[in-house]
């Protein structure tokens, strides 16, 4: 279906976007969603069918049938006028009725109007199936009753639907208790039967705009009912608004616009949004809906201290916890690449591990590398060390020096071991760097084998390392150290958690995300150290 949609900020014109099946637009509050769904409502030639995030979902006890069109026109456009035609209500009675002259904002009540529709419908279908199985034997017709039944007892199995004379009752599938009456269902209950509802009762061949269409709806089920629902409907075009970045990507099959801001009733800032391989969707779509630069952070989980530590440091940013790496390194070029798309910048924060300075300023201009070779030792910096022995009332000088010295001790008895660790990671870099070029024959790829030797030297490697960090232990260089130094048990072996009175290293980083967070002298003192020790200012 070809659906006009309105002016882009950078395109006068008013845009036709093909919709096989559904459509997403997803912005955060105060982008214009609601706008947005009220122009494709009203702007479109096929018939569309709203409904809005401002809906009353007091379900009557009870409902009575009714001539046929005043109840389809009640429920299409909130009241049937009998002295005037469809092309009237279409143009004037749905903005008068339905939405009360207000459509972008009025609250939506109409569970009245479907009951009745559905009541009306369900009374219309059983009186001509007894008349027709007077003389036929005839199938019972499947009402819009059935069909909700059917998709509401889907997703919740644990309920029931049962249908009486005008009323709707409820019950537990596994319960001796006793029926209840539908209007008493849980808010979840009664706005699934009601999405259903107004679902199968648009018109055929309808444009569906559904806004905030997970309302009320656990995560686990929201994607579950519009499946259903859409199969129920497949004649229909479905328009989801939301801002929940979740529903979006669960709607595998939408196309998606990300809807930056409003600008006035007739002009909105958007994009289409097309795939992007290079950069998880996910991802994608929360930054577009963040508003704030993005900095991209290892970590693979809640308990990683870059994904506790960085958003306290960095509050001015969007984080976003890739896991490795290389996903960091990838996802920040990616999403530079596309700046004139978006005009967010994306900066990327990685761990130093054992690359050496060369290799830093190698990397790409929007990654930053800490000074030193693992997040944790941030913790250890020594601003970072004596505000906190000043919090639990230590000395911090006393503290400090007494970890310094651990550390130093610690690294000097791992110094065979890091200096292996170092060469090995040289050999190994080197070696990469030295055939990462294509080679046109295979005389040319031998050649570059055969000339590894002459710059490749193990020992000679080992030995200028293993001189180096000697240095750093002679000179007590407590940042040189924290530098080079792979440990990642060296926050707790350097016995700073004790020192501080503190039970662990949870303790610890938690003591440090609390001055943070309280943002006064000591905080400022430990965000801005870490800071520059990232590099990142």
């Amino acid at each position: 279906m070809n659906l006009i949609i309105p002016n882009k900020l950078d395109n006068i014109n008013t845009n036709n976007i093909e919709i096989v099946k559904s459509l997403v637009l997803i912005g955060a509050n105060g982008t214009g969603k609601t706008r947005f769904g009220t122009w494709i409502e009203q702007k479109n030639s096929t018939i569309t069918h709203r409904i809005s995030a401002q809906r009353s979902l007091s379900m009557p006890k009870a409902s009575s049938p009714t001539l046929k069109q005043i109840a389809e026109y009640s429920f299409r456009y909130g009241h049937f006028q009998e002295s005037s035609n469809l092309d009237w209500h279409e143009a004037y009675g749905r903005n008068i009725f339905r939405w009360q002259n207000n459509p972008n904002t009025s609250l939506l009540n109409d569970y009245e109007q479907l009951m009745v529709l559905l009541q009306t419908e369900e009374f219309e279908e059983s009186t001509a199936f007894r008349v027709k199985s007077k003389t036929n034997s005839e199938i019972p017709p499947v009402t819009k009753l059935d069909k909700i039944q059917n998709i509401w007892e889907q997703i919740l199995p644990h309920r029931k639907l049962f249908f009486k004379s005008g009323t709707v009752e409820a019950a537990l599938t596994e319960s001796d208790a006793s029926n209840y009456n539908a209007s008493e269902m849980s808010d979840g209950e009664r706005v699934i039967f009601y999405l259903i509802g107004q679902a199968i009762c648009a018109p055929v061949n309808s444009i569906i705009i559904i806004d905030e269409p997970e309302t009320h709806l656990h995560k686990s089920i929201v994607n579950a009912l519009w499946d259903k629902i859409e199969l129920e409907r497949p004649d229909c075009i479905f328009v989801y608004l939301t801002h929940d970045i979740d529903f979006a990507i669960g709607r595998t099959d939408s196309k998606r616009i990300w809807l930056r801001s409003y600008q006035n009733e007739n002009l909105w800032n958007y994009e289409i949004l097309e795939d992007q391989d290079s950069i998880p969707e996910g991802v994608y779509l929360e930054i577009l809906g963040s508003r704030k630069p993005i900095l991209f952070i290892e970590g693979t989980n809640k308990f990683s201290v870059d994904i506790k530590l960085y958003p306290q440091i960095y509050p001015e940013y969007t984080i976003k916890p890739l896991g490795g790496c290389q996903k960091v390194l990838e996802a920040t070029k990616a999403f530079n690449d596309l700046q004139s798309f978006h005009h967010i910048t994306a900066k990327g924060i990685i761990d130093r591990d054992r690359r050496t300075d060369e290799e830093v300023a190698r990397l790409n201009e929007n990654i930053y590398v800490a000074d030193v070779t693992e997040v944790e030792n941030l913790l250890l910096k020594e601003p970072v060390i004596k505000t906190v022995a000043k919090k639990m009332d230590k000395t911090p000088e006393m503290v400090f020096d007494q970890t310094k010295q651990k550390v130093i001790e610690l690294f000097s008895r791992d110094l065979e071991n890091q200096t292996l660790l170092h060469t090995q990671h040289t050999i190994k870099k080197t070696l990469e760097q030295r055939l990462n070029t294509s080679s046109a024959t295979i005389t040319e790829l031998k050649d570059k084998f055969a000339n590894i030797p002459q710059f490749l030297e193990p020992e000679t490697i080992y030995n200028e390392k293993k001189a180096h960090f000697q240095t750093l232990i002679d000179n007590n260089d407590y940042n040189g150290i924290l530098k080079i130094y792979n440990n990642k048990g060296l926050l707790p072996e350097c016995r700073v958690i004790q020192n501080c009175d503190l039970k662990d290293k949870e303790a610890y980083l938690n003591a440090v995300i609390s001055l943070l967070k309280k943002n006064e002298e000591d905080g400022i003192a430990i965000r801005n150290c870490i800071r520059e020790s990232v590099g990142l200012t």
